[in-house]
């Protein structure tokens, strides 16, 4: 085996050495950059072990170029300015292969030490005797690592050859500085997978045995770092280092030791110098750092004055670089230098806050020491300063000496940011060390000490956020103080402090997470604590992410729990967590996966009145990236909306975790502060009453009221930064401001005197800076530095002056603002640089070599304009000029260079764009050129001096069309020239996408985007463009060009227009024309392809005018079946057949059926509005002719069965049958594909007529089933056979029940409209069908859809009008306007939206309509072009049915659309099936109808959908998607009931939302049955002649009660008494009328109308009974009609109520709460604790409430004892006898049965006994009173 190496000692050795690094991407071709080192060594013995190292002669070269074409260039700078150190002598002690101590001479530079420990660690080698192949963990100069060595022999030759290799990834030490990612946490589960920085070194050693010894004849080794910045295992950019040692020659020699001093500089570990390197974007001369901040500082101010200047970013980075190495002394004499200059202070302060050194802070602290700065800039300076500030042992005690200053301690806003801030220094500072000293965290700790001893909630709030930010265990102890589970004196602090303490606790479980859990599991499970607090223990402790047995626990308490706010939150929270994909939450997310098991899935329906998480992320493998988003929303019972809102984002990226930000908000009692009213409730008789009542219920207390409090905090990376707390007199002090007049309010005064004398000013202000590092040593000695510096820049300059007319007064109030006008002049210019570089390279402080790849936005938006806003008259008129010059509002630079940079040579630098200029070009566009074809070009050239200018032109026009090739420019422009602008976006970009197609590849070349606003050349120069706005009645007067549209299309039209209108007013006949004058257009053009459309929006025009005649009708029904004769292609029965349009593959045929047989539908609504704009006039065009109405367009049979009642005598059978019509049509079942013939001969009674009508409609709906069956129906209905169809129908059903048993995919079932499933299809006699739809539901509806106007400005004025002028010597030209129509208060909301081009010449418009059509359907459409009849797109929104589950069916339509929308759609719809596949979604080629889509989503539970895309050739579908959260919506329908009802979705949803949000917010009590305002239900008989308490206002204000008890008259009638504000009201059945008593005093018994004087309260009559209504106390509404009591109070009153109603807290589970605030066990105790007692002998109730011993006696544990209960049960007075009992079950105390207790004494405190056991006695429900006792 080979011995160690060694250097003889009375030899010396000569070296060549040569070690070089570039860094670059891998592929060639590209520029890489770096720097090599060359030079010769000679290495002699001094003494035993200790050898002397000379560097002759070194040389240093720079590499900045096209990798590997061009050479190393010389760099003398460099050499000259290293070799001065290198040159001179080091000492090193090497033995059995291994470096010791090296010696230096004294104040050498680091660098040149850290060379030469590159150099020596060449030599570093560990031989084993025994084995030739080991591994083991060796120091290097990149700390001590993972090794393995591989020793192979030639023992012929003796020589020795060794490879050892290093894993720089797996280092014991490993040596690595990091700046800025204290906040980044290690991902805990996946650890080298995702590391962006990889590394690892190989060493190859040849060396030659001698008698004297082993010599090192050759060392090689090579390093690589990669980084991937988004984990591409190809996006990878490499450090490449080398170095190479090779023995010249061996002379004998002696070393003689160096004269000059030396030092020892430690071992072979790189050291990093003390102060780190400049930052990598510009290295400067630090000589004379006063002088160059001077310069530096108005070269800023200077070129910044306007806007700002392209290098700002660097010049501000320079700044802070010379800040960092400035005394605070220079700094003083600095800022004495600009102190009254604004704008340099500005840029000077942020400046020095962003340097983070001791110095700057010292600094800060004498600004505010003197008073140098105001009040915003101490709290940005301050904040900056320490957030961005280096910690280490010597600024952390500045900066606890900063905040315990007096001066920031006076100031409650100042403290909070700086005590914010130095737990932040700590926590970073901390993050370092392994043990957190005790003096950083005691400045905090005093602030808590403190906070508790006084008692003050906003210095406890501030301590507790700071330990919170300080993360570390020591201060749990302080923790606790605040929390509930150890101290008892915790119970007193306030929740929100509670929960702060709680919150608190969160970074702590980072370091400590075991601790935490054990606290926050007791908090969680302790049910007597708020359910606020316990919430917000439970998320904590989802964050310390527990292992299974403490998520076991945790479900485990849900399961048991009674609150249901705790349980939603726990079971949602789970939910969420186990849904996560991020890999930093795997190990819960499966865990919570088999925890949910144990919960009940109903928790999962809850509504959201219940407090729930919601948590939104996703995560790409490829990239090892993802983000989640968490929403936390706690509500409390007592609230209208949630108490809690927390929502948080959180990042993860190759293997770290970082929280990037949250933002929390918390509200407490703020219902009482926005339901405020001034009713004095506690002066009105009312309030003593209630008072008086509750003293005689047993332990009754009213509700505390709560303090209003909003308090807010924001957080970034995990660091709190700042907070907001606004208490009960702030609120009042803002309510009062808005309230007072203002000479008596100043801040109101200083507003109007601003806005009097004008604002302006400017201001500059540095945002953020952001600055990551992460330098490790690379094998030659010199450093790696990967860097990414952030800046971010704003400033608004800003003159604005404005005038009120009429002037302000002294005493003015804000409302005055809504009557005057206001002119504003402004001129604003907010702008936005953000600029971000990454860099990788070397860097020194002698010179960078660095890739780097920087980004910038810069977004500017001048704003200047004239407004005048008049409010009275609701109008706005803006004025601005149009564009003169060329603006930028938003530029996007990007570029990737390879940059050298030297102190030698300052200012010059050398930079290469990585990707050069004449880089291939992309592989897909280079032609094929075959070899013969090459060859024979050549050939057939003559002269052969012709030869290579031809090639050389080729050549060159190839290499044009290259470049020309790979740069992608795209220019857009939006021209608007009647206002002399266009908007223009272009963009450029070239990178190295075409090498590999990376992320990092594509951001290395070139990219630029803009958005640029420039002037047009436009006929007339404008001098200002005008926009005005005119809102509400007056906007009809404004309107320039008429809407209406129908002028235009009235030419074209047809001539019998007129005629008919005039025929149909002698005949009141709507159809007779329409059939000749559409059959006519049919001829005369041919109809479009494929264009059948929805257009029309109302429902049924048959049913305004039910004697149309039947011929009409007739010729509609033959033409439509004789033009379609084609057959067309069969379908799978049942899969889709509901459409109202089918279109056929035979499109021609079934579009001109389509249309004719429309046109009957259609002509009554046309043509009676005559000034329609929605849709082109029925009889204009083929267009409208092929296209069909959605509802109206009822098919031609329905058609048909309207026209019966012409034949028909007697009026009743005409409006039964159009009733039915009305129903089918408006069930839309229009099918194309199924033409059949019905001939039916109607004659003989009105019975059979109307009969027939039914059966038809049934039939249609038959035929839409069974697609193409052409058969001919002729029934001959003669008398009244009202079986007529039987056939059809009952094929129907059995059809739908085929299709629904087989088991068939999900887009084989059929979505079936709401509105078939109201006015289902059957068959009914002919009596029975005028009763069964009223007339009330169906005509009403029709009649009103025949009125409902096509063009809403002719029932109504517009809401809104916009125009857009230019203007030019006072006139208007051109331009566009916008006017808006709305019918919102209808039953059908309908809104219209027209704009139109005002230039004379265009007939240009836009037309849009969207209206609600009836309970299950909203339709939409746009057109827009000439008079909007160009291009069309439509889309409707139909509820229903599909598979059984309610369903909502969207459909978009567009028969016509531009070419360049088709294009885009078209290249947009080549990645529907990839997206499609993406999101898990199965897809199926299917022929649907073109130009239509469809999607179907069915809701199969509140958590789950199925969701069906029908695309014209495709479709794609999937089962149980699940939602995000659970959907309010829908009634819960056993699927079982084949005809549900229906979910009337527009009228409802809103309501719906709001009932799910309100609860039950309604009490109902009905005989026994009683129904609570949370919806729980129970039977109660209520015994005789008591009142009880149903319900009253528990809060301080006690606003009103109700009591009920039965009334003598009957068994069921009860009577009730209601006590509110100054009132006293009874209500009780006399005679079967409800009496009122008002005060006592009787009102009159029919049509009651009593309205109070004073607060607001009304009775009225109302059915049978009486209707009570008084919102200002809180109560929606009461009825009574002597049977039934419903009483519904408002949303605001909940969680302020008690009685027998209950809490209106929505805790279902704890309903049955007694006067003393506990649990009943039952029902009817419940019912029995809320009775009402009266005095003896003056009441009518003889029960009363008393404690009762239990008859038998009991064994309890061995001992014989006595019980009595703990809570009283109902007996009969004294001298009275129960004639009626009922059981209820009581908790009972027991006692030894000789103790000396009895019933008598002490009798009140047994209700505060423990509870030993529950037991069944009677308590008594009625009493006979013969000798009753009155002085009890």
């Amino acid at each position: 085996f080979p011995t160690d190496p060694r250097f003889g000692s009375r030899k010396s050795h000569l070296y060549s050495y040569e070690g070089w690094v570039l860094n670059g991407l891998q592929e060639k071709s590209l520029a890489k950059v770096g720097v090599r080192l060359s030079s010769k060594l000679e290495i002699s013995g001094l003494s035993e072990n200790v050898y002397l190292l000379k560097i002759r002669s070194p040389l240093f070269e720079e590499y900045n170029g096209i990798w590997p074409r061009d050479p190393f260039t010389r760099s003398s700078k460099i050499t000259q300015m290293v070799s001065s150190c290198l040159t001179r002598p080091f000492k090193f002690e090497y033995s059995s292969g291994r470096i010791g101590n090296i010696y230096g001479p004294e104040d050498c530079p680091a660098m040149c030490i850290n060379i030469v420990r590159g150099i020596l660690n060449m030599m570093q080698i560990t031989i084993k005797k025994s084995q030739n192949v080991y591994e083991l963990q060796e120091a290097g100069i990149g700390g001590v690592c993972h090794t393995r060595y591989i020793i192979q022999e030639d023992r012929k030759n003796s020589r020795v050859s060794i490879t050892k290799t290093v894993d720089q990834n797996n280092c014991q030490e490993k040596v690595m500085k990091s700046v800025g990612m204290a906040y980044i946490y290690p991902c805990p589960v996946d650890m080298m997978k995702g590391r962006l920085v990889k590394g690892t070194a190989a060493f190859s050693y040849k060396l030659k045995q001698s008698d004297s010894g082993t010599l090192i004849t050759e060392v090689v080794s090579q390093q690589v770092y990669q980084i991937s910045p988004l984990s591409e295992p190809t996006g990878v950019a490499v450090m490449e280092a080398r170095q190479q040692l090779t023995l010249l020659e061996v002379r004998s020699e002696q070393g003689s030791a160096p004269d000059i001093s030396m030092q020892s500089y430690g071992s072979l570990r790189y050291h990093f110098p003390s102060v780190l390197p400049q930052m990598p974007l510009q290295l400067i001369k630090t000589k004379n750092p006063e002088q160059q901040i001077v310069e530096t500082l108005q070269h800023i101010v200077l070129n910044n004055q306007q806007d700002f200047h392209d290098d700002v970013p660097y010049r501000f980075l320079e700044l802070v670089q010379l800040c960092r190495i400035a005394s605070a002394d220079t700094l003083e004499s600095i800022w004495r230098q600009f102190s009254d200059k604004p704008r340099y202070r500005q840029w000077l302060l942020s400046a020095v806050s962003a340097t983070g050194t001791t110095e700057a802070l010292k600094f800060i602290k004498t600004r505010i020491r003197n008073d140098d700065l105001n009040y915003l800039q101490t709290l940005l300076s301050v904040s900056f300063a320490l957030h961005l500030m280096k910690a280490d042992e010597h600024t952390v005690p500045i900066a606890a000496d900063l905040i315990t200053s007096s001066r920031v301690q006076k100031n409650p806003m100042l403290q909070q940011v700086a005590c914010l801030g130095y737990s932040s220094v700590v926590n970073r500072y901390c993050s370092q060390t392994s043990a957190c000293p005790k003096e950083a965290l005691q400045p905090i700790h005093d602030l808590a000490d403190e906070a508790i001893s006084r008692g003050r909630e906003d210095k406890m709030k501030l301590a507790l956020k700071c330990i919170g930010n300080m993360g570390e265990p020591a201060s749990i102890k302080r923790i606790l103080k605040f929390l509930p589970i150890s101290s008892s004196s915790a119970s007193d602090i306030p929740i929100h402090v509670q929960i702060d303490a709680i919150m608190a606790l969160r970074k702590i479980a980072w370091k400590d997470p075991k601790t935490v859990q054990g606290y926050l599991i007791q908090i969680l499970a302790d049910q007597s604590l708020p359910p606020e607090v316990r919430m917000m223990a439970c998320a904590v402790i989802f964050e310390t992410r527990p292992a299974l047995p403490l998520i076991t626990t945790i479900a485990n308490v849900a399961m048991k729990e009674s609150n249901l706010q705790v349980a939603s939150f726990v079971y949602s929270h789970m939910k969420a967590l186990s849904k996560s994909s991020l890999p930093y939450t795997y190990n819960i997310s499966s865990a919570c996966n088999i925890a949910l098991k144990l919960l009940a899935p109903k928790l999962d329906r809850l509504s959201y009145r219940y407090s729930k998480v919601i948590r939104i992320g996703g995560y790409f493998d490829n990239y090892k990236v993802g983000a989640a988003g968490d929403v936390f929303v706690m509500n409390s019972p007592g609230t209208m909306f949630p108490s809690a809102v927390i929502s948080k984002l959180m990042a993860y990226s190759a293997g770290s975790v970082a929280d990037l930000v949250e933002v929390g908000v918390r509200v407490e009692g703020l219902t009482d502060v926005i339901m405020k009213q001034n009713t004095p409730f506690a002066e009105y008789p009312a309030y003593k009453k209630i008072k008086e009542i509750g003293k005689a219920l047993l332990g009754w207390k009213e509700l505390p009221t709560e303090t209003p409090l909003i308090s807010a905090y924001l957080k970034l990376f995990g660091q709190e930064l700042a907070y907001v707390n606004i208490n009960k007199e702030v609120l009042h002090q803002a309510m009062k401001t808005v309230l007072e007049p203002a000479d008596r309010n100043t801040v109101m005064k200083r507003i109007a005197s601003q806005i009097r004398n004008g604002i302006a000013g400017q201001w500059t202000q540095p945002v953020w800076l952001g600055e990551l590092r992460y330098i490790v040593p690379t094998c030659t000695g010199l450093p790696l530095e990967y860097g990414s510096y952030t800046t971010a820049l704003a400033r608004a300059a800003l003159n604005v002056d404005g005038k009120i007319t009429p002037p302000l007064t002294g005493d003015f109030r804000p409302s005055q603002f809504l009557e005057s006008t206001v002119q504003i002049r402004s001129d604003i210019s907010p702008s936005l640089y953000l600029h971000t570089v990454a860099t990788m390279g070397v860097n020194t402080e002698y010179f960078q070599h660095a890739v780097e790849i920087q980004g910038k936005v810069l977004t500017r938006v001048p704003m200047k304009f004239d407004a005048k806003i008049d409010m009275k008259l609701k109008n706005i008129k803006i004025e601005t000029n149009p564009c003169h010059e060329e603006t930028e509002i938003v530029v996007g630079r990007h570029k990737a260079f390879a940059v050298s940079r030297n102190i030698g040579e300052l200012g010059v630098e050398k930079r290469t764009s990585i990707l050069p200029e004449d880089a291939a070009s992309n592989i897909v566009e280079e032609p094929f050129k075959p070899s013969e074809r090459a060859s024979s070009e050549g050939s057939t050239m003559q002269g052969a001096d012709s030869m290579p200018r031809k090639h050389a032109y080729s050549s060159q026009e190839d290499l044009r069309h290259g470049t020309g090739r790979k740069t992608h420019k795209r220019d857009i422009c939006v021209k608007l020239h009647h206002l002399g602008c266009q908007l223009c976006f272009s963009r450029r970009s070239r990178d190295a996408s075409f090498l590999k197609n990376t992320f990092l590849h594509r951001l290395i070349g070139e990219h630029e985007a803009k958005i640029v606003l420039m002037p047009v050349q436009t006929d007339a120069d404008i001098d200002k463009i005008q926009l005005e706005i005119q809102a509400g009645s007056r906007a009809a007067s404004k309107i320039i060009h008429v809407v209406n549209s129908e002028s235009e299309e009235e030419d074209e039209s047809s001539p019998y227009e007129d005629i008919q209108a005039k025929l149909k007013k002698i005949l009141g006949i709507e159809n007779v024309f329409k059939v000749a004058n559409k059959t006519r257009h049919q001829k005369k053009q041919p109809s479009k392809k494929g264009n059948t459309m929805l257009t029309e929006l109302g429902t049924d025009p048959n049913a305004k005018n039910p004697s149309s005649s039947s011929s009409a009708s007739s010729t509609v029904s033959s033409s439509s079946s004789s033009s379609a004769a084609s057959p067309d292609r069969k379908k799978a029965v049942g899969e889709d057949e509901n459409d109202e349009v089918k279109q056929a593959r035979n499109k021609d045929a079934s579009s001109k059926s389509s249309s004719s047989s429309s046109s009957s539908g259609r002509s009554s609504k046309s043509s009676s509005s005559k000034s329609s704009s929605s849709s082109s006039s029925s009889s204009s065009s083929s267009k409208s002719s092929s296209s069909s109405s959605k509802s109206s367009s009822s098919s031609s049979k329905s058609s048909s069965s309207s026209s019966k009642s012409s034949s028909s005598s007697s009026s009743r059978s005409s409006s039964s049958s159009s009733s039915s019509s009305s129903s089918s049509s408006s069930r839309k079942s229009l099918s194309h594909h199924s033409h059949r013939h019905h001939s039916r001969h109607l004659n003989g009674s009105s019975s059979s007529s109307s009969s027939s009508s039914s059966s038809s409609s049934s039939s249609s709906s038959s035929e839409s089933l069974s697609h193409h069956s052409h058969g001919h129906h002729s029934g001959h209905l003669e008398g009244g056979s009202s079986d007529s169809s039987s056939d059809s129908s009952s094929s129907r059903y059995s059809k739908i029940w085929v299709t629904l048993s087989g088991d068939d995919e999900i887009y084989q079932y059929r979505f079936k409209s709401a509105h078939r499933q109201e006015f289902p299809k059957r068959k009914l006699p002919a009596d029975r069908l005028s009763s069964t739809y009223p007339s009330t539901r169906s005509s009403r509806a029709s009649s009103r859809a025949a009125s409902q106007p096509k063009f809403l400005g002719d029932v109504k004025t517009p809401v809104l009008a916009v125009f857009l002028h230019g203007v030019r010597n006072d006139k208007k030209i051109g331009g566009l306007q916008l006017v808006v129509y709305a019918d919102i208060d209808s039953i059908r909301p309908r809104m219209q939206v027209f704009v139109s081009n005002l230039t004379d010449s265009s007939k240009w418009k836009l037309c849009a309509d969207a209206s609600v059509l009836n309970a299950h359907k909203a339709a939409a459409y746009l057109k827009w072009g000439r008079n909007c009849k160009d291009y069309k797109m439509s889309a409707e929104l139909v509820t229903g049915r599909f598979a059984a589950y309610p369903a909502v069916q969207v459909k978009l339509e567009w028969p016509k659309v531009p070419s360049s929308i088709r294009s885009i759609a078209e290249w947009f719809y080549k990645f529907v099936p990839g997206a499609a596949f993406m999101l898990g979604l199965s897809e199926k080629t299917d022929k649907n109808p073109s130009r239509q889509a469809r999607v179907i989503v069915a809701l199969t539970s509140p958590r789950t959908c199925d969701v069906v895309i029908k695309l014209p050739d495709m479709i794609l579908y999937e089962k149980a998607m699940r939602l995000p959260l659970s959907l309010p919506v829908g009634p819960r329908i056993p699927a079982s009931e084949l005809q549900p009802p229906i979910w009337n979705v527009f009228a409802e949803a809103p309501s719906a939302v709001l009932e799910n949000l309100k609860g039950q917010a309604c009490c109902s009590i009905s005989h026994n049955k009683i129904t609570t305002f949370d919806g729980v239900q129970f039977n109660y008989t209520m015994p005789a002649n008591c009142y009880h308490i149903l319900a009253q206002d528990c809060s301080s204000d006690l606003k009103f009660l109700v009591m009920m008890r039965n009334a003598e008259e009957a068994v069921n009638l009860k009577a009730i008494n209601i006590k509110l504000g100054s009132h006293e009201i009874d209500m009780h059945p006399v005679n079967g009328r409800v009496k009122l008593l008002v005060d006592g005093v009787e009102s009159r018994v029919r049509n009651v109308s009593y309205i109070s004087a004073g607060a607001s309260m009304w009775i009225h009559s109302e059915k049978q009974g009486l209707v009570l209504v008084a919102p200002a106390y809180g109560i929606d509404k009461l009825y009574f009609d002597g049977y039934t009591l419903r009483i519904q109070v408002a949303l605001w009153m909940a969680g302020k109520m008690c009685g027998i109603c209950g809490k209106y807290d929505a805790e279902c589970e704890q309903e049955y709460r007694m006067p003393n605030g506990y649990l009943a066990k039952d029902a009817v105790s419940f019912g029995h604790s809320w009775i009402l007692e009266e005095k003896p002998c003056t009441g009518a109730c003889k029960l009363r409430r008393s404690f009762v011993k239990l008859e038998k006696t009991v064994q309890l544990a061995g001992v014989e004892s006595k019980c009595y209960s703990t809570e009283p049960v109902l007996r009969c007075m004294k001298g009275c006898s129960a004639t009626k009992t009922t059981p209820v079950t009581v908790g009972f105390h027991c006692l030894p049965a000789d103790s000396a207790t009895s019933l008598t004494d002490k009798q009140t405190k047994f209700d505060q006994k423990s509870e030993d056991m529950q037991d069944t006695v009677d308590a008594h429900i009625a009493c006979s009173c013969e000798n009753e006792d009155c002085s009890a």
